[in-house]
Protein backbone atom coordinates (compact mmCIF):
# COMPACT_ATOMS: atom_id res chain seq x y z
CA UNK A 1 0.00 0.00 0.00
CA UNK A 2 1.40 3.61 -0.63
CA UNK A 3 1.78 6.40 1.69
CA UNK A 4 -0.86 8.17 0.10
CA UNK A 5 -3.21 4.77 0.23
CA UNK A 6 -2.38 4.29 4.25
CA UNK A 7 -4.04 7.58 4.95
CA UNK A 8 -7.03 7.01 3.49
CA UNK A 9 -10.03 7.04 5.25
CA UNK A 10 -12.68 4.40 4.12
CA UNK A 11 -16.39 4.52 4.68
CA UNK A 12 -18.23 1.78 5.98
CA UNK A 13 -21.33 0.06 3.77
CA UNK A 14 -23.36 -1.51 6.98
CA UNK A 15 -25.72 -3.85 7.61
CA UNK A 16 -26.58 -5.73 10.87
CA UNK A 17 -30.40 -8.41 11.45
CA UNK A 18 -30.77 -10.52 14.64
CA UNK A 19 -33.11 -14.03 14.50
CA UNK A 20 -34.16 -15.73 17.47
CA UNK A 21 -34.24 -19.34 16.29
CA UNK A 22 -35.44 -22.23 17.83
CA UNK A 23 -34.68 -20.59 21.49
CA UNK A 24 -37.29 -19.45 23.74
CA UNK A 25 -35.53 -15.80 24.02
CA UNK A 26 -33.31 -13.49 22.17
CA UNK A 27 -30.45 -12.80 24.32
CA UNK A 28 -28.19 -11.85 21.53
CA UNK A 29 -27.87 -7.64 21.04
CA UNK A 30 -25.84 -5.73 19.07
CA UNK A 31 -25.10 -2.16 18.17
CA UNK A 32 -23.15 0.34 15.93
CA UNK A 33 -22.69 3.66 17.46
CA UNK A 34 -20.27 6.87 16.59
CA UNK A 35 -18.83 9.27 18.60
CA UNK A 36 -19.56 13.12 18.52
CA UNK A 37 -18.38 14.53 14.80
CA UNK A 38 -18.80 11.27 13.36
CA UNK A 39 -15.35 10.24 14.76
CA UNK A 40 -14.79 6.65 14.54
CA UNK A 41 -17.42 3.94 14.38
CA UNK A 42 -17.74 1.35 17.19
CA UNK A 43 -19.56 -1.77 16.17
CA UNK A 44 -20.08 -4.80 18.94
CA UNK A 45 -22.08 -8.27 18.74
CA UNK A 46 -22.84 -9.83 22.70
CA UNK A 47 -24.35 -12.93 23.21
CA UNK A 48 -25.71 -13.63 26.67
CA UNK A 49 -24.47 -16.58 28.45
CA UNK A 50 -27.33 -19.70 28.68
CA UNK A 51 -27.70 -21.38 32.21
CA UNK A 52 -27.67 -18.21 33.54
CA UNK A 53 -30.91 -16.70 34.91
CA UNK A 54 -29.77 -12.95 32.91
CA UNK A 55 -28.55 -13.94 30.03
CA UNK A 56 -30.13 -11.77 28.11
CA UNK A 57 -29.73 -8.34 30.60
CA UNK A 58 -25.74 -9.26 30.98
CA UNK A 59 -26.10 -9.32 26.74
CA UNK A 60 -28.13 -5.46 27.15
CA UNK A 61 -26.13 -3.91 29.76
CA UNK A 62 -22.79 -4.44 27.35
CA UNK A 63 -24.15 -2.60 24.63
CA UNK A 64 -25.55 0.10 26.34
CA UNK A 65 -21.78 0.32 28.20
CA UNK A 66 -20.38 0.34 24.68
CA UNK A 67 -23.40 3.08 23.37
CA UNK A 68 -22.27 5.22 26.32
CA UNK A 69 -18.50 5.10 25.85
CA UNK A 70 -19.13 5.74 21.72
CA UNK A 71 -20.88 8.70 22.81
CA UNK A 72 -19.36 10.25 25.81
CA UNK A 73 -15.34 8.73 25.37
CA UNK A 74 -14.82 9.07 21.93
CA UNK A 75 -11.33 11.14 22.50
CA UNK A 76 -10.05 8.13 24.44
CA UNK A 77 -11.05 5.84 21.85
CA UNK A 78 -9.43 7.71 19.03
CA UNK A 79 -5.98 8.68 21.32
CA UNK A 80 -5.39 5.51 22.61
CA UNK A 81 -7.91 2.71 21.14
CA UNK A 82 -6.12 -0.63 22.73
CA UNK A 83 -6.49 1.05 26.18
CA UNK A 84 -9.61 2.40 25.67
CA UNK A 85 -11.12 -0.87 25.27
CA UNK A 86 -9.28 -2.59 27.54
CA UNK A 87 -11.38 0.11 30.01
CA UNK A 88 -14.47 -0.45 28.09
CA UNK A 89 -14.65 -4.30 28.62
CA UNK A 90 -13.88 -4.03 32.44
CA UNK A 91 -16.63 -1.25 32.69
CA UNK A 92 -18.59 -3.67 30.90
CA UNK A 93 -18.20 -6.38 33.29
CA UNK A 94 -18.48 -4.10 36.59
CA UNK A 95 -21.68 -2.80 35.44
CA UNK A 96 -23.12 -6.80 34.95
CA UNK A 97 -21.97 -7.46 38.77
CA UNK A 98 -23.57 -3.76 39.64
CA UNK A 99 -26.77 -5.47 38.46
CA UNK A 100 -27.09 -9.49 38.74
CA UNK A 101 -25.17 -12.27 40.45
CA UNK A 102 -26.32 -14.47 37.47
CA UNK A 103 -25.69 -12.76 34.20
CA UNK A 104 -22.85 -13.58 31.94
CA UNK A 105 -22.35 -11.96 28.48
CA UNK A 106 -19.46 -13.06 25.45
CA UNK A 107 -18.91 -9.54 23.16
CA UNK A 108 -16.94 -9.02 20.05
CA UNK A 109 -15.82 -5.63 18.89
CA UNK A 110 -14.08 -3.26 16.70
CA UNK A 111 -13.47 0.32 16.69
CA UNK A 112 -13.05 1.51 13.49
CA UNK A 113 -11.34 4.97 13.06
CA UNK A 114 -9.18 6.15 9.77
CA UNK A 115 -7.78 3.03 7.97
CA UNK A 116 -7.00 1.12 11.34
CA UNK A 117 -9.30 -1.97 12.93
CA UNK A 118 -8.77 -2.56 16.84
CA UNK A 119 -10.68 -5.16 18.62
CA UNK A 120 -11.48 -7.11 21.89
CA UNK A 121 -13.29 -10.47 22.22
CA UNK A 122 -14.08 -12.55 25.01
CA UNK A 123 -15.90 -15.60 24.84
CA UNK A 124 -16.83 -17.19 21.25
CA UNK A 125 -19.03 -13.86 19.58
CA UNK A 126 -16.07 -14.14 16.62
CA UNK A 127 -14.90 -11.10 14.58
CA UNK A 128 -13.76 -11.95 10.63
CA UNK A 129 -12.09 -9.78 8.41
CA UNK A 130 -12.13 -10.44 4.59
CA UNK A 131 -9.80 -9.61 2.13
CA UNK A 132 -10.53 -10.48 -1.79
CA UNK A 133 -12.78 -13.64 -0.80
CA UNK A 134 -9.90 -14.64 1.60
CA UNK A 135 -9.77 -14.82 5.22
CA UNK A 136 -7.16 -12.35 6.69
CA UNK A 137 -8.03 -13.25 10.78
CA UNK A 138 -10.84 -14.28 12.71
CA UNK A 139 -10.95 -13.92 16.54
CA UNK A 140 -10.10 -17.00 18.81
CA UNK A 141 -12.93 -18.50 20.83
CA UNK A 142 -12.68 -19.29 24.36
CA UNK A 143 -13.91 -22.50 24.58
CA UNK A 144 -13.31 -25.65 25.25
CA UNK A 145 -13.09 -26.55 21.10
CA UNK A 146 -10.66 -23.84 20.18
CA UNK A 147 -8.48 -25.33 22.91
CA UNK A 148 -8.92 -28.87 21.04
CA UNK A 149 -8.30 -27.60 17.35
CA UNK A 150 -5.05 -25.62 18.77
CA UNK A 151 -3.42 -28.92 19.82
CA UNK A 152 -4.40 -30.28 16.72
CA UNK A 153 -7.31 -33.00 17.80
CA UNK A 154 -10.31 -31.56 15.93
CA UNK A 155 -10.33 -29.43 12.35
CA UNK A 156 -11.56 -25.90 12.30
CA UNK A 157 -14.60 -27.38 10.05
CA UNK A 158 -15.53 -29.29 13.12
CA UNK A 159 -16.09 -26.77 15.44
CA UNK A 160 -19.53 -26.02 14.89
CA UNK A 161 -20.94 -29.51 15.74
CA UNK A 162 -18.72 -30.54 18.27
CA UNK A 163 -20.22 -32.02 21.35
CA UNK A 164 -18.22 -29.27 23.27
CA UNK A 165 -18.63 -26.34 21.30
CA UNK A 166 -20.83 -24.81 23.87
CA UNK A 167 -18.44 -24.53 27.12
CA UNK A 168 -16.73 -21.88 27.30
CA UNK A 169 -13.51 -20.67 30.11
CA UNK A 170 -13.85 -16.75 29.43
CA UNK A 171 -17.03 -14.19 29.61
CA UNK A 172 -18.17 -10.88 31.27
CA UNK A 173 -19.98 -11.01 34.54
CA UNK A 174 -18.70 -13.16 37.71
CA UNK A 175 -16.15 -13.65 40.07
CA UNK A 176 -13.11 -13.80 37.43
CA UNK A 177 -10.99 -10.67 35.94
CA UNK A 178 -12.08 -10.81 31.97
CA UNK A 179 -8.92 -11.50 30.27
CA UNK A 180 -9.55 -10.64 26.76
CA UNK A 181 -8.04 -10.78 23.17
CA UNK A 182 -7.62 -7.93 21.31
CA UNK A 183 -5.33 -6.60 18.82
CA UNK A 184 -5.27 -4.29 15.41
CA UNK A 185 -5.07 -4.55 11.54
CA UNK A 186 -4.87 -2.32 8.54
CA UNK A 187 -8.34 -1.85 6.51
CA UNK A 188 -8.39 -1.79 2.55
CA UNK A 189 -11.37 -0.31 -0.03
CA UNK A 190 -13.44 -3.66 -0.73
CA UNK A 191 -12.46 -5.70 2.95
CA UNK A 192 -15.50 -7.09 4.95
CA UNK A 193 -15.81 -7.04 8.50
CA UNK A 194 -18.28 -9.73 10.02
CA UNK A 195 -18.86 -9.72 13.66
CA UNK A 196 -21.27 -12.54 14.55
CA UNK A 197 -22.81 -14.82 17.64
CA UNK A 198 -22.18 -18.25 17.53
CA UNK A 199 -25.48 -18.86 16.52
CA UNK A 200 -24.48 -17.60 13.00
CA UNK A 201 -20.77 -19.58 12.23
CA UNK A 202 -22.17 -22.58 13.28
CA UNK A 203 -24.31 -22.42 9.95
CA UNK A 204 -23.13 -20.42 7.88
CA UNK A 205 -19.58 -21.02 6.25
CA UNK A 206 -16.73 -18.24 5.74
CA UNK A 207 -17.39 -18.05 1.63
CA UNK A 208 -21.03 -17.59 2.12
CA UNK A 209 -19.86 -14.40 4.83
CA UNK A 210 -17.93 -13.07 1.98
CA UNK A 211 -19.89 -14.21 -1.31
CA UNK A 212 -23.65 -13.25 0.15
CA UNK A 213 -22.30 -9.69 1.21
CA UNK A 214 -20.55 -9.16 -2.26
CA UNK A 215 -23.71 -10.50 -4.52
CA UNK A 216 -26.40 -8.29 -2.15
CA UNK A 217 -24.73 -5.26 -0.01
CA UNK A 218 -24.36 -5.82 3.80
CA UNK A 219 -27.85 -4.93 4.56
CA UNK A 220 -29.74 -7.40 2.64
CA UNK A 221 -26.58 -9.79 3.34
CA UNK A 222 -27.12 -9.48 6.83
CA UNK A 223 -30.60 -10.54 6.39
CA UNK A 224 -29.82 -13.25 4.35
CA UNK A 225 -27.35 -15.06 6.53
CA UNK A 226 -29.19 -14.22 9.76
CA UNK A 227 -31.95 -16.00 8.11
CA UNK A 228 -30.03 -19.18 6.73
CA UNK A 229 -28.62 -19.79 10.18
CA UNK A 230 -32.08 -19.93 11.67
CA UNK A 231 -33.33 -21.68 9.26
CA UNK A 232 -30.44 -24.46 8.87
CA UNK A 233 -30.56 -24.66 12.42
CA UNK A 234 -34.35 -25.62 12.97
CA UNK A 235 -36.04 -26.41 16.34
CA UNK A 236 -32.27 -26.18 18.03
CA UNK A 237 -31.21 -23.14 16.21
CA UNK A 238 -29.73 -20.96 18.41
CA UNK A 239 -30.00 -17.17 18.54
CA UNK A 240 -28.44 -15.75 15.43
CA UNK A 241 -26.91 -12.27 14.69
CA UNK A 242 -24.43 -10.27 12.82
CA UNK A 243 -23.01 -7.18 11.53
CA UNK A 244 -21.50 -6.90 8.36
CA UNK A 245 -18.79 -3.83 7.38
CA UNK A 246 -17.81 -3.13 3.80
CA UNK A 247 -14.92 -0.94 3.31
CA UNK A 248 -15.13 1.74 0.73
CA UNK A 249 -13.55 5.15 0.51
CA UNK A 250 -16.92 6.21 -1.57
CA UNK A 251 -19.42 4.97 1.19
CA UNK A 252 -19.94 7.68 3.76
CA UNK A 253 -18.85 6.32 7.69
CA UNK A 254 -22.61 6.02 8.62
CA UNK A 255 -25.42 8.05 7.11
CA UNK A 256 -27.92 9.89 9.10
CA UNK A 257 -30.61 7.92 8.04
CA UNK A 258 -28.78 4.48 8.54
CA UNK A 259 -27.72 5.66 12.64
CA UNK A 260 -31.07 6.62 13.55
CA UNK A 261 -32.28 2.81 12.89
CA UNK A 262 -29.53 1.59 14.61
CA UNK A 263 -30.70 0.15 18.13
CA UNK A 264 -28.67 -1.07 20.96
CA UNK A 265 -29.16 -4.10 19.60
CA UNK A 266 -33.05 -4.05 18.72
CA UNK A 267 -33.58 -3.93 22.56
CA UNK A 268 -37.42 -2.94 22.56
CA UNK A 269 -38.14 -5.68 20.32
CA UNK A 270 -35.87 -8.49 21.24
CA UNK A 271 -36.11 -10.82 24.73
CA UNK A 272 -33.70 -14.21 25.13
CA UNK A 273 -31.94 -17.08 25.63
CA UNK A 274 -28.60 -18.27 24.82
CA UNK A 275 -28.65 -21.78 25.37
Amino acid sequence: MSARESHRSPGWDQGAASQQGGRQEQQDRWGVFQGPGQAGLLAIVADGMGGHLDGALGAQIVVDVARDFAQNSPESLRAAPADALERLCQRMHEAINARSETARSTVVMAWLDRDQAHWLNIGDSRLYHFRHGQRLMRTRDHSAVQLLMDLGEIDESDMASHPAQNRLYRCLGGAETPKPDSGQFAVQDGDLLALCSDGVWEYVTEPELWETTRNQGPAAAARTLADQAARRGGKIADNATLILLRAGAGTAVASEHWLRRVSAGFASLFHGDRR
